[in-house]
Parts: C-alpha cells; sequence; structure tokens
C-alpha cells in the first residue's frame, strides 16, 4: 500500500480503473481526472470499481488489487505520483454473503471498512442481512450515496437508515447530487441529510472526465451552503481514518 500523503484530500469512492466497469475506459481519461482532483486538492483515490457478478463477473477483490497495481505502475512510468488503493463498490444482492464466502471482502485499502450500494425501489430483505453479517465479522460497512435510492418515500428510507446506522452502518453522500443531476429527490435529500448530520463521508463518485466538473460543483455547493468545515472533515479527516486503520 502506498503511504499516506501528508496533505491533502483523499476521494474514497471512485471508478478510476479503465475499462473494467462503467468508469474510466481508459489510462488516458484517468490521467484527465487525476489532474481534476489534484487541481481541487486530492492527494490520492481509493479504486471502488462496482462488485456485481451479474454485470461484472471479473471485478473481484483479488483481481481489483492487481488492476489498482497495474495503473499505479503505468502513471509511475508517465511520471504521475499520484498514490492509488484497491477498494471496491459492493452491490448488496440475494447471495452476496456466499459471494463474500467465495471471493473475499472488497475493503477499502486494506482496512476493515467496505463500500456498499444497492438500487432497488423497495428496502430488498437481503440489505439487513448483508450489513448484519459484515458488522458481525468485525467489518465497518459504509452504505454509498443514500439520497440516491429508489425508494418514492423519503420518510420511509429514512426510517430504514436510522435503524441501519443504529446498528453502526456508515453513510457517504454524493457530491453530485448537490447540483441537482441526480433528480428532484437527491438533491432535496442529500441537503436533509447533511443537515442532520447523517453523513460520515462525502465522495465524488468519479466516472468519466466529461462527468467531473458536475461533482467538484457539488463539493464548492457543500462548502458553501454547510461550510469549508464539513467537507474538510468528510474529504479530508475521515478518509485519513480508513487509510490509518489499513
Amino acid at each position: 500500500m502506498p503511504p499516506i500523503p501528508p496533505t491533502g484530500r483523499i476521494d474514497v469512492h471512485s471508478h478510476m480503473l479503465p475499462g473494467i466497469d462503467d468508469g474510466c475506459s481508459d489510462i488516458d481519461e484517468a490521467v484527465s481526472n487525476i489532474q481534476m482532483l489534484t487541481d481541487a486538492g486530492y492527494a490520492g483515490t481509493i479504486c471502488t470499481p462496482h462488485l456485481w457478478p451479474d454485470m461484472f463477473p471479473d471485478n473481484t477483490p483479488t483481481n481489483i488489487q492487481h488492476w489498482t497495481t497495474d495503473l499505479s505502475n503505468q502513471l509511475a512510468q508517465r511520471g504521475i505520483q499520484y498514490p492509488l488503493w484497491p477498494g471496491g463498490e459492493l452491490r448488496l444482492f440475494k447471495g452476496v454473503i456466499d459471494w463474500m464466502k467465495s471471493h473475499g471482502v472488497p475493503t477499502l485499502a486494506g482496512s476493515r471498512y467496505v463500500l456498499a450500494d444497492f438500487w432497488e425501489d423497495t428496502w430488498a430483505k437481503y440489505v439487513d442481512p448483508a450489513f448484519d453479517w459484515l458488522l458481525d465479522n468485525g467489518y465497518q460497512p459504509i452504505l454509498a450515496h443514500p439520497e440516491r435510492i429508489g425508494i418514492a418515500d423519503t420518510e420511509n428510507l429514512v426510517g430504514h437508515l436510522d435503524a441501519l446506522t443504529a446498528r453502526g452502518v456508515l453513510l457517504q453522500g454524493n457530491f453530485r447530487c448537490m447540483t441537482g443531476e441526480d433528480g428532484y429527490h437527491a438533491d432535496q435529500r442529500v441537503r436533509r441529510f447533511l443537515q442532520e448530520g447523517r453523513y460520515w463521508l462525502m465522495a465524488m463518485d468519479m466516472h468519466r472526465p466529461d462527468a467531473q466538473p458536475s461533482r467538484l460543483d457539488g463539493m464548492q455547493m457543500v462548502a458553501q451552503e454547510f461550510g469549508q468545515p464539513t467537507v474538510d472533515l468528510m474529504t479530508i479527516d475521515r478518509p485519513r481514518l480508513i487509510l490509518s486503520n489499513a
């Protein structure tokens, strides 16, 4: 694992690895994203490609470690010193516990933190057991972008999130939701969840370069509406807690 940079932001949710999911298509796109990130004060990225066997069957924790090392080496050959750590965005699905038992748990940067998401328009029956299994086995799960979950009734969603966080699950919000580009519900929820202090992290959820400016705009909006210390806490201080526990 690369050393932790002494200063700068760390992006904990990123589809940087080229050609393996819906993120960067090649190394040139990865380099473009890195330039935009460094211009915005970022000093490193945890690579979190989608782990979802129905869509990306080759994406496993072992392969992601190899791909992250390969990208780091290619960057170094171009004279780019930008630390990358392996991770994953685990799609929760029926059978996900057995999948983890078989393929391993995709932790962030070798820590005990695990980033997960789901997209159903109801609170699926497998969600709580998956999080409970992770907690029972000593992992610290993080639910990615809960503001984007498809449950239309926000109070229903909030009730489930309250139960989840009471058991110890952390929440990570997406900056782009601040811009309205992810829809009305996400726009309203991200602000509510920030106001209520529900998020432990905020992240870019970076994909391809053409979508990066709006994510940076969203970060500026959070700073303007909720204060720069809020942004710094969730992009500098807390990501370093993850890296320091690796």
